[in-house]
């Protein structure tokens, strides 16, 4: 009886020990326990910038309704594609999540030949967040009151620049120059920050600018906003869309979102979400995304990912009409 007994219980010991080993019977993952420790966002542009200041808006928010720090890591360089790749190979667990702009998820693969990552198989979208006009700008000394007369100016120079440091600012301004037909050289930036000084100066004749950097930059004189690159803003509303200044054709959206790197729980997906689609509705992001020429966005994560998938089919057109060539 007693061999009996010693050997069942050995034979349940194995079982069990199997079990662990290959995950049978194991509980599927939830949310019910996360986070317990610190979640890290990761945000591809330098610290003041407005990426920054809109990513460290949403984290504190997340933070408060998670009882867990949210820590966000400023990871600047090759616009955002060098902290798109780090979140790739973090860890999917839900503590590592990735703030990013549209046009980087959709439309790298046309501008860089060796992209490390694939933005629908490497990822899992959480939530959408935010959209934000983009701005054509002129240095504050620039004689172009107009977008009609910055194209005038820019057709009459051939040796016009402009200048880029993210993905939506290059897809914006090679959508100007296809419908309006003029050539200009580009000329990159690591940082916004670091291309306005040549803006403000005329080193540049032109440049797309985020919203959030625009309006503070106007506000110091330095620069002239000519038209946002879809609806007016609210705290700006004599700066035309590109469509009312005259420039048929155009049209160009940005959204913000955040990421999760691909195999991240479904709960912990779902959970996250939940949280920001709670954001989006306080009164108080309503109010900050205003002031920053944004609005809020809320929808499911499959609804997002359609959302992305739709971005990077326009994409497409773009880099096809204006011949991209993948660098």
């Amino acid at each position: 009886m007693t061999q009996r007994v010693s050997k069942l219980r050995w034979t349940v010991a194995i079982a069990a020990l199997l079990a662990m080993a290959i995950g049978v019977g194991a509980a599927p993952a939830t949310a019910q326990d996360y986070p317990n420790k610190p979640v890290h966002m990761i945000v591809g542009f330098a610290a003041g910038s407005g990426a920054d200041v809109l990513a460290r808006f949403y984290a504190s928010k997340l933070s408060a309704e998670l009882g867990q720090s949210v820590v966000i890591e400023n990871k600047p360089g090759a616009n955002g594609n060098i902290a798109a790749q780090g979140v790739m190979q973090s860890k999917p667990d839900g503590y590592t999540i990735f703030f990013s702009p549209s046009a980087a998820m959709s439309g790298g693969k046309f501008l860089y030949a060796n992209l490390p990552y694939d933005s629908q198989k490497d990822f899992v979208l959480v939530a959408p967040l935010l959209d934000v006009a983009f701005v054509l700008a002129v240095g504050a000394s620039s004689p172009a009151k107009s977008v009609a007369e910055l194209t005038k100016l820019l057709k009459a120079n051939p040796k016009a620049k402009y200048g880029t440091s993210n993905s939506t600012a290059i897809a914006a301004t090679q959508l100007y120059k296809t419908v309006t037909g003029f050539e200009a050289t580009q000329v990159a930036y690591k940082t916004t920050g670091d291309a306005i000084g040549d803006l403000a100066d005329g080193t540049l004749d032109f440049m797309f600018l985020d919203g959030v950097f625009a309006l503070g930059q106007q506000k110091t004189g330095k620069v002239r906003l000519l038209a946002t690159t879809s609806t007016r803003l609210d705290n700006a509303p004599d700066v035309p869309t590109m469509l009312d200044a005259g420039v048929a054709g155009y049209g160009f959206t940005v959204w913000w979102m955040v990421m999760a790197p691909v195999g991240t729980p479904e709960p912990i997906v779902n959970k996250l979400n939940a949280i920001f689609t709670k954001i989006a509705a306080m009164e108080e992001t309503k109010t900050f995304l205003t002031n920053v020429a944004s609005k809020p966005l809320s929808s499911t994560p499959a609804a997002a990912s359609e959302k992305l998938a739709k971005d990077i089919k326009t994409w497409g057109e773009i880099a096809k009409a204006g011949n991209f060539v993948p660098q």
